[in-house]
């Protein structure tokens, strides 16, 4: 059946005022002079109206503390480059993805795991329940660092580090142990307390985590621009950028678990296997996540360096930053309502989490489609400003980036509400789906139309596999909820939990 460009106008405008018509009350009522008073006044009357206001301000100190990483990224890299020499740059940014990987050691025990549990015991009100759990991941933590450590104490000499990191003879041995051993002291350090941040996050202060995090940031800019002044080494660098911001950390410690919430205290005495088991299994659904992920959105330069030869890959990660933006920021906007949503469910407001899904899905689609949109017809002369004449994409290459930020925005709601309310497998299916789609597809559309295929491929992928198997979850958990009785939780969510406890 083909389409006029005058129906398919039509078409567009009708979805368009619909989508405008669901927006119209909220931004009424939000940005009223009574609206952006309530963001700033805790309401304990109205918990629906407290859990807005909780999100919001998690949010606003999100693009905060994300602008600062963006000017630390453009103060840093030429600060770091011009004193260190690329060589050295190049061992710098190659421990920190190293890092990265060895972080996934923790299971997930820090992240998501942790913050559903303790946002459900929040609901509950049951802080001997939240202590357990703090407990056991904290040691758990510990235990794990432990065992890091001394693993990589015993490895440490028999490592080649000139090796691994394929440097000449500018750069001395002994500068390069002494930088892997900080790097991984600090790591045994900081691991155990990297939980604090979603201590935060469980108990609707994620605007708390944020702050701190923007105190890491400007302590970590300071020591740069004295090592730099100052022209130390690598080691220094890394004592500078890491080692103050763990002192911060400590300090963020003692402010979460002795001022803020005291009764989450991680003593030994607290730690229950039942606790920590609970959490490896949860954290483990994230961790398998997190890892298919980068199938999604790292895949890429690997099959473009294979394929079509390591010239194309900037071409394709510059276009890809520059269209991804608009996920980016809708994602800092909702990630916060993974917390509240768990808090809703666990107190059986079932029709507050429908009304919250449907608001939040409507102002991220109405806000991030048309920035993407804006940034699709102003990518090529922005990247031309940016990065180069050889990094411009072509226009099928900029559409279909565009049509993996649209499809991208319009479901990053669902997945936090899944996340909110544990049902985990629907997510963590549709995401190792997508990522194998991402790489099938994208090796095989690569042969015939280059960069745009691979963008044609993931955007075909998330539209295969995480619209119609996350959208359906939801559906069918909000269309259960919305007639069942007061106190009790989804039929199916029961049955199921049956199955897999």
């Amino acid at each position: 059946m083909a389409f006029s460009p005058k129906g398919l106008r039509a078409t567009l405008s009708f979805y368009a005022i619909g989508l405008l018509r669901q927006l119209d009350p909220v931004l009424k009522t939000s940005l009223s002079p009574q609206g952006l008073k309530t963001l700033f006044i805790r309401s304990s009357a109205d918990p629906g109206r407290e859990r807005y206001r909780r999100a919001g301000m998690t949010a606003s100190t999100s693009y905060l503390a994300k602008g600062l990483t963006i000017l630390m990224s453009f103060v840093s890299v030429p600060l770091t480059v011009h004193y260190l020499g690329a060589e050295r740059y190049g061992v710098w940014l190659t421990i920190s993805s190293l890092l990265f990987w060895v972080a996934l050691t923790d299971f997930g025990l820090a992240g998501n795991a942790l913050v559903y549990v303790l946002s459900e015991t929040v609901g509950k009100g049951d802080r001997v329940s939240a202590r357990h759990y703090t407990a056991s991941a904290f040691w758990a933590l510990a235990t794990i660092a432990l065992v890091v450590g001394v693993a990589f104490i015993i490895a440490f000499h028999f490592i080649p580090w000139r090796v691994v990191f394929r440097v000449s003879n500018a750069t001395s041995t002994r500068e390069l142990e002494w930088t892997c051993a900080l790097v991984l002291t600090l790591f045994v350090i900081n691991l155990p307390l990297s939980l604090v941040r979603s201590l935060y996050k469980a108990h609707q202060d994620g605007y708390l985590a944020n702050m701190w995090g923007i105190a890491y940031g400007v302590i970590s800019l300071l020591g740069l621009i004295i090592v730099t002044r100052f022209h130390g080494g690598l080691p220094e660098l890394v004592v500078a950028t890491s080692g103050g911001p763990a002192l911060v950390l400590l300090v963020n410690a003692y402010h979460a678990f002795i001022r803020r919430y005291p009764w989450l205290s991680p003593a030994p005495s607290a730690v229950r296997w039942t606790s920590i088991r609970r959490l490896l299994k949860l954290g483990g659904k994230y961790m398998i996540m997190q890892l298919a992920a980068l199938g999604i959105y790292q895949s890429q330069a690997i099959i473009i360096t294979q394929m079509l030869g390591p010239s194309k890959v900037m071409i394709f990660v510059v276009a890809f930053k520059i269209m991804n933006l608009p996920v980016e920021l809708v994602y800092l906007a909702t990630v916060p309502f993974i917390s509240t949503f768990g808090e809703a469910k666990a107190r059986n407001d079932w029709n507050w989490i429908k009304s919250a899904f449907k608001n939040i899905t409507v102002i991220s689609v109405v806000l991030g489609v048309p920035l993407a949109a804006a940034l699709a017809l102003f990518a090529k002369p922005l990247i031309l400003i940016w990065a180069g004449s050889s990094a411009v994409p072509d226009l099928h290459l900029v559409l279909w980036l565009f049509s993996c930020t649209a499809i991208n925005i319009s479901q990053v709601t669902a997945q936090q509400l899944l996340c909110g309310i544990e049902r985990v497998e629907p997510v963590l299916l549709s995401i190792v789906s997508c990522a194998s789609g991402c790489v099938v597809l994208g090796i095989l559309f690569a042969y015939w139309w280059g960069l745009s295929g691979i963008a044609f491929a993931v955007a075909a992928s998330m539209l295969i596999t995480m619209w119609p198997i996350q959208f359906y979850e939801v559906r069918c958990v909000l269309r259960a909820a919305r007639d069942m009785p007061l106190g009790s939780e989804p039929k199916r969510v029961r049955l199921r939990k049956r199955w897999t406890q």
